[in-house]
């Protein structure tokens, strides 16, 4: 929400950085456990409490709220930082899966996970990159 605009952007309608952290700790953690997902949590270091913080971090700024990655890592070509990796449609549908489903099982809003699933759907296309 601005002076200029007073309706509230998909960071607020999902309910700020408690809600957008619980949509990833959720996707991780999915990611881990879920057999399906399994080439694409081999992609990531064993680790995962790093890239917990960094896609929070872009992830809020992406939904409209605070530049928490640009403050924190600086500015980041998100297809460049994908671009070492092979994310073909299978992969880019393991993303997907885990990242919906996390979505879903969040306490945002219907209206706020109606509003993102489409935009997460051309990401993630976007990324593939074979």
């Amino acid at each position: 929400m601005t002076a200029t605009d007073p309706r509230p952007n998909p960071y607020e309608l999902l309910g700020g950085d408690a809600a957008v952290r619980q949509i990833v700790n959720r996707f991780y953690d999915l990611m881990e456990t879920e057999p399906e997902a399994a080439a694409l949590r081999a992609l990531h270091a064993a680790d995962l409490g790093p890239m917990r913080e960094r896609l929070s971090d872009w992830l809020t700024g992406w939904l409209g709220g605070p530049a928490v990655y640009v403050a924190r890592h600086g500015p980041v070509c998100i297809a460049s930082a994908h671009a070492p990796f092979v994310i073909d449609a299978a992969m880019r549908d393991q993303w997907l899966v885990c990242m919906n489903r996390a979505l879903e099982e969040s306490n945002a809003p219907a209206l706020a996970k109606d509003l993102l699933r489409a935009p997460l759907a051309r990401m993630a296309e976007f990324l593939r990159n074979h």
